[in-house]
């Protein structure tokens, strides 16, 4: 990475995040890199909830939050986007802490109860107010701060050059009252600078997951199992569940490879953990079958002839994810987990091609996970579904005879302009902004069109292996072949992405919007829409129509309004949390909404049938768009 790089991406960058009217704004910038994060494994979703909150005198302003699954890290975010004519180069370190500062001044004063007259009507209302409760405050250990920047940190002593910027964790205490009992915590304030730097990067690493390191002081001890230089070599050690603890601490749900299994509180083998750490922590080494561990490079010591670990670099848990949060969520109990020790098969995995590399910890992964029912969904943008969407998307032309760009690796649009610098312009005018679709979009587009809203919500990761799986299951949920993936299943791809992208511009933003919940009630009105139009188990939707239309004809946009304002006011109504966001991943908010004496009178309103009858295909047009030759199978609407 050179400067003249970042100089030159910083001008892509503004074209990607600049609006078809021009308009330039830190939302756009958001929306940009909050995937990437995603991708890169920093944040659980790439959908944050909305919080655009500033006091200037207060010096204090964040732009959104997330709490992550396990609920005991917030991650508040914050924009600074500086304009084409402003100066992108920053050599001053104050220039960001000053900024940081906004946002660790709104929890200070927050979790201190400094904040007066806010409405509720603010964006910002939901997370302050969770903040000043002694339960929220009880739940959260670390506050994580990103501050996402298009500046270029540089070094002006001596010739211009990069430089890399860190900031040093902070620690506040709390004192708080729960259930009448006096408590006091200390918070880690941890400080992410996302800048131009780290954006270009990891546009470059074309989405693979920021590797953590992780370092032994002291060593630690480890038995060498095997050693094959060419492709890896093991090792046995035990791990005192006080580093496990720390290790947690310090980062999450990272920790835990591709997210194999989430962590499903103290049920069934947790609560044995935790009755095991309570009553006979001495035994837990001979009662747990232990971890799996995968890393890309290790730091070795021998003391004493014994061979003692310093450091594993890109460290992941490819078994024993629940052992280790039951064990993190044990401590923070305050049960006692020193005497706790862990066994671990620690496995190198050294490759100098990433194929092979991804390759060897699947399997694993897949393997130390096989007595367990584990999905083995390949997330990788490798999977051959993937590549024959890839494939469609460059050989079928919409009507007006245009094509959508499907990046199917991060980062795969700028390098192909990088490529043909000369035909930049061409480039960008066939593949506008509103025809080039990630795949992590795609994932949401897809999966919003049916009936699990509250997984799109969940975003990032999460939302991609629930469409990985669905792509490779017909509606009958039999395997599907990518070769079975044809044109109709691509247009319809294509017309998902449309309706979610029109839903959204429709729900609109800022003080026009129909409310501040946009990311839950779009996911949510399109899986109404999709019940209203189905029969029989059948979606009948005639989503051919959007694709040859290329956008919703003004009826259905009409319609469209009035079932988005609808659902707002139902999602608001029978969400049983005040963060309506958070409260929308769950089921449970879906299914209300879904059983509603509301939704059944909307659906059985003569207008509606009306309406929607237009757009529903009868048996015999469905069987003429979806049904072909037994060598292709049968494409599913859905």
């Amino acid at each position: 990475m050179t400067l003249n790089e970042l100089i030159s991406f910083s001008g892509t960058l503004i074209s990607n995040i600049t609006s078809e009217d021009n308009n330039i704004n830190r939302k756009a910038l958001l929306d940009y890199v909050l995937p990437a994060l995603s991708q890169s494994r920093l944040t659980d979703s790439d959908e944050m909830s909305e919080s655009f909150f500033q006091r200037e005198k207060e010096k204090v302003e964040i732009d959104g939050y997330m709490i992550n699954e396990t609920q005991e890290r917030l991650q508040l975010f914050l924009s600074d986007l500086v304009l084409p004519e402003g100066d992108l180069l920053i050599a001053r370190k104050e220039y960001y802490t000053s900024l940081f500062a906004k946002a660790s001044n709104f929890f200070i004063k927050a979790v201190k109860h400094q904040f007066e007259n806010v409405q509720s009507s603010d964006p910002a209302a939901v997370i302050i107010k969770s903040l000043e409760t002694p339960e929220f405050q009880d739940q959260i250990d670390v506050v994580e701060i990103f501050l996402i920047s298009n500046t270029i940190s540089v070094e002006r002593r001596g010739n211009l050059s990069l430089r890399n910027v860190s900031f040093p964790d902070e620690t506040i205490q709390v004192s708080y009252t729960l259930k009448k009992e006096k408590k006091s915590k200390s918070f880690k304030l941890k400080y992410q600078l996302i800048n131009l730097n780290r954006i270009y990067s990891y546009e470059m690493a074309k989405g693979n997951p920021e590797p953590i390191v992780i370092n032994f002081d002291p060593g630690l001890p480890a038995l060498r199992a095997t050693n094959n230089t060419n492709v890896f070599e093991s090792y046995l050690a035990v791990i005192p569940a006080t580093l496990l603890v720390k290790f947690y601490h310090d980062y999450s749900s990272r920790l835990l490879e591709r997210n194999v299994r989430s962590f499903l509180q103290f049920k069934g083998v947790n609560k044995q953990i935790k009755e095991t750490i309570a009553l006979e922590p001495e035994k837990f080494i001979a009662f747990n079958n232990g971890l799996t561990i995968t890393a890309t490079d290790v730091t070795l010591d021998k003391v004493n002839g014994l061979v003692s670990i310093k450091s594993l670099t890109d460290f992941q848990i490819v078994n024993g994810g629940q052992t280790t949060a039951s064990i993190y969520f044990t401590s923070k109990e305050g049960k006692d987990v020193s005497k706790v020790m862990v066994t671990a098969k620690i496995n190198i995995v050294k490759s100098d091609e990433d194929e092979v590399m991804d390759d060897v910890i699947s399997k694993i992964s897949k393997f130390s996970n096989s007595q367990n029912r584990v999905s083995t969904v390949d997330l990788n943008s490798r999977s051959v579904h993937l590549v024959k969407i890839k494939n469609l998307s460059e050989s079928i032309t919409d009507p007006a005879g245009n094509k959508w760009f499907f990046e199917r690796i991060r980062g795969e649009f700028n390098t192909l302009l990088k490529i043909n610098h000369k035909r930049r312009s061409e480039i960008e005018k066939s593949y506008p902004k509103q025809k080039r679709l990630s795949k992590e979009q795609v994932a949401k587009y897809y999966v919003a069109w049916g009936v699990t809203p509250y997984l799109v919500r969940k975003g990032g990761e999460k939302v991609f292996r629930d469409f990985m799986t669905f792509i490779q299951q017909d509606e009958k949920e039999k395997p599907r072949t990518p070769d079975s993936l044809g044109r109709p299943f691509y247009e319809d791809l294509i017309a998902k992405a449309i309706m979610f992208k029109e839903f959204e511009q429709i729900y609109g933003s800022g003080p026009n919007a129909v409310g501040q919940i946009r990311s839950s009630v779009v996911p949510y009105a399109l899986s109404l829409l999709y019940v209203l139009t189905s029969s029989n188990g059948t979606n009948m939707f005639d989503l051919g129509t959007i694709w040859h239309n290329q956008k919703l004809p003004d009826d259905l946009r009409k319609f469209s309004k009035t079932l988005l304002k609808l659902t707002h006011e139902w999602c608001k109504e029978y969400s049983k949390s005040d963060d309506v966001g958070e409260y929308a991943k769950k089921e449970e908010l879906w299914n209300t909404i879904l059983n509603s004496t509301e939704f059944t009178a909307f659906s059985k309103e003569p207008a509606t049938i009306k309406q929607l009858e237009k757009y529903k295909l009868t048996a015999k047009d469905y069987k003429k768009r979806y049904m072909v030759d037994t060598t292709s199978g049968i494409f599913s609407a859905s």
